[in-house]
């Protein structure tokens, strides 16, 4: 596969393009990264593209992806520890 990189989008540009996350509480910060640096486009081609994605990567949180020991002692399970965010994903 081939990809291509651009130069940052403008804060604009990635609001439009997010529409859907609009009411999410993190949606300034989410808007921020995006605009922060280079972009890589992917297309994802196949039918149930985007879930197949989202499986890939895994919770939004790598210590719920790997498993972790809560606050109170209790062992959590790994939810999807081979996923992307379980292998390389930065704690929280």
């Amino acid at each position: 596969g081939a990809s291509a990189r651009r130069p940052p989008p403008s804060p604009r540009d990635t609001d439009d393009e997010s529409e859907c996350d609009a009411g999410r509480r993190f949606f300034s910060e989410m808007v921020s990264f995006y605009a922060s640096g280079e972009v890589v486009a992917l297309l994802l081609q196949r039918a149930g593209a985007i879930g197949a994605w989202r499986e890939l990567l895994g919770p939004g949180d790598p210590a719920a992806a790997r498993g972790y020991t809560d606050r109170h002692g209790r062992v959590r399970r790994p939810k999807a520890p081979r996923s992307v965010r379980a292998r390389w994903g930065r704690d929280k």
